[in-house]
């Protein structure tokens, strides 16, 4: 259990999933049991999408009052757009980043 990932892959061992959500690996493999974890078994491995590992924090998370809002591609690019640095940002985040490579 002390494998860190920094970005976990689409698939994932139980060992991968205990390290993931911070929890013994034995947890992992009774979720599985208990069906609240979808999981593959490949030979006599198992393997765990990211996708049921993250339902899984969906449906266990403690404010059910709370829900995410699914954007479109449309809403996202104009947050982009919103969010883009105008000239005068620009230059500014021009001078810090060139100042920062000649100090090191």
């Amino acid at each position: 259990m002390n494998t860190i990932l920094i970005q976990p892959p689409d698939i994932l061992t139980p060992d991968q999933a205990a390290a993931y959500l911070q929890v013994d690996r034995e947890t992992v493999y009774r979720y599985i049991r208990n069906g609240k974890l979808v999981a593959s078994r490949l030979g006599r491995a198992y393997r765990i999408p990211k996708h049921s590992i993250d339902l899984l924090l969906w449906v266990t998370r403690t404010r059910p009052d709370i829900s995410l809002r699914d954007y479109t591609g449309a809403e996202i690019d104009e947050f982009i757009t919103a969010d883009a640095l105008d000239d005068e940002a620009q230059m500014i985040k021009n001078q810090v980043t060139q100042a920062s490579s000649q100090a090191v």
